[in-house]
């Protein structure tokens, strides 16, 4: 073996590398480019990454070293060549659960279906994921099983309320020349228009009919645009049974808006021996919550009708409304133990079950599931507790997650992308890396995604993640003191509770300063323009309701405006910030006395008794972590509201 024929001694290495290992040391210092150095060639690169060579491209690639940001460029790069199966398979393996895992999976879906390799597609594409990726694996599907075995899927997509991808055409092609686009599928598809789809395409699917039955089609169009119309006797001839799933839909919704005239129209038809029995239940239903949000006694008729496995959550809601109305605490109590125990379980039920067994004489029954129900941090808990004199329990316990599990979350690759992302000016690119891992992460990447969101100051980041783990028991976390100092300050010069004004705005913006709701409230808590316009006595510009201290001035101010209208009445007020003083005073009982928390539970719009039970129970937790004395549930659990007869 050749050996080489000279020899260094001890003395002479060391000199050489004297000489060589500071050139080596500045050769490195050269190589290792700056964050803004990277951040710059990112940048280019995500401009022109698709107009470069491979070769071009793949240095832009290895310029970037271990950039956090260099997979969106290696995921384009990949895009161009797709059919390298290994490293499209490596990339989604190293990015699993990450924002970047779907675009390149989708893409290499898209790449195997268009080049037909059935296997590796159906292998690694789930149902129901995406309509377009649905129908080419229906399509491969054909390929190798019996069409019989596909055909009710494809039927199933066909049918969606809504207009359908194009790429989706040639798979309804040959779904319909194999006889399967039938009169009853064409008609399960209006049906589905009809439950909230798009109408649009009503005059389209009319056309697919037999000639016979298009009439049905300008008539679901007609009852949509005007469920009255079926009050004329000729709406309707009956020619069809099919008209009785139309008849049922209008009258669903007349009772709303005219209760007079759809009670009229269920007597004409309430005997048609082609008003299926599910058909009239589902009437019956909606007739019963109807008429019981209107305090109409003829609600009780159509309540009994509604079989206990058909009685969905709206309807309990609405047929125990209407029982506390009526005093009614024995059936009150025949309603809650019917249900499936599983149900039981509901805080709600449990609170108004355990008042149902002391409304009957079963005081130790029921103060015993008081009890139970107290220990709970919420409206329900908060209103056992004062029931009984007991003090309210937050039950707090912080999210369950170490420093080292939380320093290794924050050493993440995930949080190393979120952070490039806010560097470059991207915040939205920044929230999306973690709103991905809120959704789809672990349990510990969850919880980390929650308290780092809090740690940075994105509370309502913070408080969504919790929602999406499922944890609700950090109170610090999810009832954060964001804006303490100006809602204090604020609260004081308007003569308000600023535990409170703390409540309404969580409820209200979760925090978020330019929050803006679909009715064009503006900001923290949520100020219309008109209202601002009412509280100042001028016209404020829109962009104002975005600053804080202005927001929280005019919030304050409203809600002391709110209690002055509602005779001091905190409910009334809270209920009013959401609906408006003049619908809650209407709300108010004119001939009898209510107990507050039966007033509260009998509010006939869901979204404001919602509201008010979530602000009451947001109220009390406040109070006690701003360290309040008083307890806001104490003269709310025997307040009577209403007038004496």
């Amino acid at each position: 073996m050749w050996q080489p024929n000279f020899r260094f001694s001890g003395t002479a290495v060391l000199k050489v590398l004297a000489c060589v290992l500071p050139i080596a040391f500045s050769i490195n210092a050269v190589a290792a480019p700056s964050d803004e150095v990277l951040r710059e060639r990112f940048l280019k690169a995500e401009k022109t990454i698709h107009k470069v060579t491979p070769d071009q491209a793949d240095k832009m690639l290895r310029d970037l070293g271990q950039y956090p940001l260099k997979p969106y460029i290696e995921l384009e790069i990949l895009s161009r060549s797709l059919k390298d199966t290994a490293k499209v398979k490596d990339f989604l393996k190293r990015h699993q659960g990450s924002p970047l895992e779907w675009p390149m999976k989708k893409r290499w879906l898209l790449y195997l279906a268009g080049i037909g390799l059935t296997q590796p597609y159906l292998k690694n594409y789930q149902m129901g994921t995406d309509t377009v990726l649905d129908c080419y694996a229906l399509q491969l599907r054909l390929l190798n099983e019996p069409a019989a075995k596909v055909w009710p899927e494809v039927s199933k997509i066909w049918t969606a309320g809504k207009s359908l991808p194009k790429e989706c055409d040639p798979l309804f092609s040959r779904w319909q020349k194999a006889g399967q686009r039938t009169p009853e599928v064409i008609w399960a598809r209006l049906s589905q228009v009809a439950d909230g789809g798009d109408v649009r395409i009503i005059p389209y699917l009319r056309t697919l009919l037999p000639k016979n039955l298009q009439y049905l089609g300008d008539k679901w169009k007609h009852a949509i645009e005007n469920p009255g119309l079926v009050q004329r006797q000729n709406f309707l001839p009956l020619k069809h049974r099919w008209e009785r799933e139309i008849l049922a839909y209008a009258l669903k919704k007349m009772v709303w808006k005219q209760p007079d005239q759809a009670l009229r129209v269920w007597q004409r038809f309430e005997s048609d021996p082609q008003f299926t029995p599910s058909q009239r239940i589902d009437v019956a239903r909606q007739f019963a919550i109807a008429l019981a949000s209107k305090d109409d006694p003829r609600a009780a008729k159509f309540m009994p009708m509604v079989p206990v496995a058909l009685k969905d959550d709206l309807f309990i809601q609405w047929q125990l409304t209407w029982l506390l109305r009526q005093n009614q605490w024995q059936k009150v109590q025949d309603l809650i133990l019917e249900l499936p125990p599983e149900n039981q379980h509901d805080d709600g039920l449990r609170y108004w079950l355990a008042r149902a067994y002391q409304q009957t004489g079963l005081l130790e029954k029921g103060d015993k599931l008081l009890a139970e129900v107290a220990t709970t941090r919420s409206y329900y808990g908060f209103m056992a507790a004062a029931k009984l004199g007991l003090k309210p329990s937050l039950a707090h316990r912080p999210v369950p997650i170490s420093d080292e599990q939380y320093q290794a979350f924050k050493k993440s690759d995930s949080i190393a992308r979120m952070y490039e992302w806010q560097a470059i000016g991207r915040p939205n690119a920044a929230k999306r890396e973690l709103t991905f891992l809120q959704k789809y992460g672990t349990e510990p990447q969850k919880l980390g995604a929650a308290k780092y969101a809090y740690d940075k100051g994105w509370y309502d980041r913070a408080i969504f993640a919790l929602a999406d783990a499922g944890y609700w028991d950090d109170v610090d976390m999810r009832f954060p003191m964001v804006f303490n100092q100006e809602i204090q300050k604020y609260s004081k010069k308007a003569n308000v509770d600023p535990a409170w004004a703390m409540a309404i705005t969580r409820r209200e913006s979760t925090f978020i300063p330019t929050a803006k709701s679909a009715v064009g409230a503006h900001g923290l808590m949520q100020i219309m323009p008109q209202t601002a316009k009412h509280i100042t006595g001028r016209r404020v510009p829109v962009q104002n309701l975005y600053n804080p201290t202005t927001n929280i001035d005019m919030g304050t101010d409203y809600l002391n405006y709110l209690m002055r209208q509602n005779n001091n009445n905190l409910v009334f007020a809270t209920a009013s910030y959401n609906a408006g003083y003049s619908r809650v005073k209407g709300w108010v009982p004119k001939d009898r006395l209510m107990p507050m928390d039966i007033w509260i539970e009998t509010i006939p719009f869901k979204e404001t008794r919602e509201y008010v039970k979530a602000v009451l129970a947001y109220y009390q937790i406040y109070n006690i972590r701003m360290n309040q004395p008083t307890d806001v549930f104490v003269p709310l659990s025997t307040m009577q509201v209403g007038s004496a007869s």
